[in-house]
Formats: C-alpha cells, structure tokens, sequence
C-alpha cells in the first residue's frame, strides 16, 4: 500500500471489478456503505479509490484490506484518517486476482463494506529502477532492464530512500528535515522537520520512512499519513526493514541473539534467537529483510578463513538456518522473495590468499546465481563476466525478476548487472557507486 492519494500513474488505469452491494442498512449509530468504490490498475499497482457514504454517522476513518495480502504492508490491512479517498498498492503480480474492501469506521464500530476485484493482466510489466549514489553524491537512476539511459535526480542525496512510486527522500545537511523529491520531476520540498536524523533512511513498499534517531538511538518511524513514532527502541543492533513495513533489529547474545519486530500495527514482539545444531554463528555483519517476514542475517565465519556467509530465520522462527549455498567469494542481495547471490566458481581461506606466498589462487569469477528462500530451496543459474574481490560483505541490490546490482571497487570495476535469466553480466556504466537501491 502506498500513500492515500490516488496517483498520476493510476488516473490513466483501466476500471475492473463489480461492487458488491451492502448486506444490510447501517444503524443511524454507524457509517453508511462508502460509494463510488472502485479499483484502477497500471504495471505492477492497483489503486481502490471510494466517496463518503451518503447515509449514517460521519467517518473518522475507513479500514481498507487486500486479498492476498501476502508482501503487502499489514498483511493486506490498513487503517486511513478520514480524509483519505484513495488507497495505492505495489507489488501486484500478473494474472492474480486481487479482493479490496474498504468500510468507514468510528469509534463506536464500523460500517458495511464494499468490495471490488481487480485481476492484473498476465502481460502487466514491472516498470523497476536501481538507484545509486555516484562519486560525487548525486543520486542517480538505472532502468532495471539495462537498456535506456541513467538519469541524475538529485546533485547531493546521502542517505537517501526511495518509495515504489519513484518519489525520493534525503536527509537534510544539518540532519533536521527530509526533503522530497516526486518522481515526476520539479522542485524538493521539505517533507518534515524537527527531526533527529542519521544518514540512513530507508522505507517500505508503502512510502513509510524510518531511521535510528541521532539523539535517542531509537528506529523511528514517518507514516505516510501521520507524525513520528518510534517503532523500536534498540541501540548498536542491526536493523532491516521488511517490504511490508515490519521492522526488526538484532541485538547479540552469548549464545546467538535477540530479534525484536514491531509489525505494521505496532505489535512488538520479542524473539530468543539460537542456531540450528548449536553451530558456532560467528561475527554478525548485517541484517536483511525480504517482504515475507523472513531476515537473513550475515556472518563472517570465526578464525582464519574470513569466509563470509547467511543465516536464514523464517518468519515466527526462533532457529537460525545456515543458507544452503556452497562456500565462495560472494555479492549478496534481497528482493521480495529470496536472498540473491553472485557466487564466484573457486574460494581460498583468507588466510591463505592474503599470504605473501599465496598458497591458494581462486576464480573470483561469478559464474552462479543463485536465489535462496525461506524455505531452503535454491535455484541455481549460470553467468559470467563480473568478478567477486576478496573475502568480505559485498552488498548489491535485487529486484522482483530476481537480477542482482552490483558495484564492483575491483578486477572488474563499475556497476553490474547479473541477470536472471543467466548469461553474461552486462556492466551498466564504469564508474563507481555506492548505497544500491531497486524500487
């Protein structure tokens, strides 16, 4: 879900789906049937747009959900101030059919509600764009498909965030206000200030904006429709935020880790973290999230080996599940789905690597792709061209088809772009970028 405006994108949309009427009058007490209800899709995005209900009390709110709810935020469920008329949600899939309903609310119950239904054509195109910081701190975009040319956005965007719909954020120089960029071009406003901010925003599938306040240390927490609120109160932990708007930060333990989530709805809830058969977890390095609950927590393996690896814990899991992946030279990256991986063809110890003797030589070539799920399952496919450097945390960016984004510092420097579908990895442009992000 997005924003509750109803977009340039969605205005040109094609009208499906029928109304279903309300089952019984509305008590006086209660709203009447919202009107008007209807839902408009473009690309990989349906919009529900709706008018007040002509009869019953006056609404302080409206409830809309979606079904499948699966990689939306709230699962397919959200709550609007009154003066919302238009509800936005991403991640819609070709050819599945979509179920909305939206209802007004008060505080003494709600209304009726409505539903429509809206199938995306099976033919519906994924319009992505991988975002990235070049040398001199412009924010500049890439096609996802590698073809059409890049375009600056903004001269000066450190730690900056993007939504779906293309709108950029950047954290103002004296971290205090986030300034908005549209996606269609024109002037930056200032979007909010007063705020404690740190140059790293980040956002989910909704257009949310979170950061760790400068002063309290808390992950807080812009909605689109409201004032901040602080979502988890956690200091010098690894935090990630889902595409569906959960939030989670990991804090280690002797014997594994602590990971807190606060869900859409600000439910909070506490997870004791150990690994599977009591291996050893290593030093944690990262955290990441896909969009169904799922966290993939990096490592770099104890001793001398610098081996660089993830752990997977499933969603309501409480067991850290080593990725099932061979041991190589490695770019990494999330998309909705699944952990993506570029893996090189051979792998030395760094031990070994880095000795004045070098007593291993290793391919750092990527020849595999390989995508990793919750569930364990992988699929492997091959690639060539681009080359891993040594051992270490070498973060890219993935988007929906499962093609992974990287920024090479070394043997074959540039941006990259390893794709899915396998063959040669085609390098977006020879310079050097950083902070990678595919919306």
């Amino acid at each position: 879900m997005y924003r509750a405006v109803l977009t340039a994108a969605a205005t040109a949309a094609l009208v499906i789906g029928g109304v279903s009427p309300a089952v019984a009058a509305p008590s006086s007490a209660l709203p009447g049937a919202p009107t008007s209800v209807q839902v408009s899709g473009a690309g990989d995005g349906a919009t529900l747009t709706w008018s007040p209900p002509r009869s019953g009390a006056t609404p302080t709110g409206w409830r809309v959900t979606v079904s499948p709810g699966a990689g939306q935020p709230g699962h397919g469920v959200e709550r609007l101030p009154a003066t919302a008329r238009s509800d936005r949600f991403g991640s819609i899939r070709a050819g599945t059919t979509y179920r909305f309903s939206v209802r007004a609310t008060t505080s003494r119950g709600a209304g009726p509600e409505v539903r429509v239904r809206y199938t995306a054509p099976k033919n519906t195109a994924v319009a992505q764009s991988l975002f990235a910081l070049d040398a001199s701190g412009a924010l500049v975009r890439f096609p996802t498909t590698g073809r059409g040319a890049p375009r600056t956005v903004a001269a000066a965007a450190a730690g900056y965030t993007a939504d779906d719909i293309g709108d950029v954020f950047v954290p103002s120089a004296d971290g205090t206000s986030i300034l908005f960029h549209p996606a269609g071009g024109g002037a930056p406003r200032v979007l909010a200030t007063g705020l404690h901010l740190t140059p790293d925003l980040r956002s989910d599938v909704a257009g949310n904006l979170y950061w760790v306040d400068s002063v309290s240390g808390a992950i807080t927490k812009l909605p689109v429709k409201g004032a901040p609120t602080v979502v988890l109160p956690s200091r010098g932990s690894y935090w990630a935020v889902g595409r569906d708007g959960t939030v989670s930060a990991w804090s280690a333990t002797l014997t594994g880790g602590t990971v807190v989530s606060a869900s859409p709805q600000g439910v909070v809830r506490t997870r004791t973290v150990g690994p599977a058969n009591d291996m050893a977890i290593g030093y944690p390095n990262g955290l990441l999230a896909d969009g169904k609950g799922t966290l993939y927590l990096g490592f770099t393996a104890t001793g001398g080996s610098g081996y660089h690896g993830w752990w997977s814990l499933p969603a309501g899991s409480s067991t850290l599940t080593n990725v099932p992946v061979p041991v190589r030279y490695r770019y990494s990256a999330v998309n909705q789905d699944s952990l993506i991986l570029g893996q090189s063809a051979e792998w030395c110890a760094a031990i070994a690597e880095s000795s004045p003797i070098k007593t291993c030589v290793a391919d750092h070539t990527v020849t595999h792709l390989l995508a990793a799920d919750a569930s364990g399952r992988v699929t492997d496919t091959v690639t060539s061209g681009l080359q891993v450097p040594s051992n270490g945390v070498w973060l890219g960016a993935a988007d929906t088809a499962g093609d992974l984004f990287v920024d090479a510092t070394e043997r074959t420097p540039g941006l990259w772009r390893v794709p899915a579908a396998g063959g040669a990895a085609q390098r977006l442009s020879g310079g050097q970028f950083t902070r990678l992000l595919v919306i």
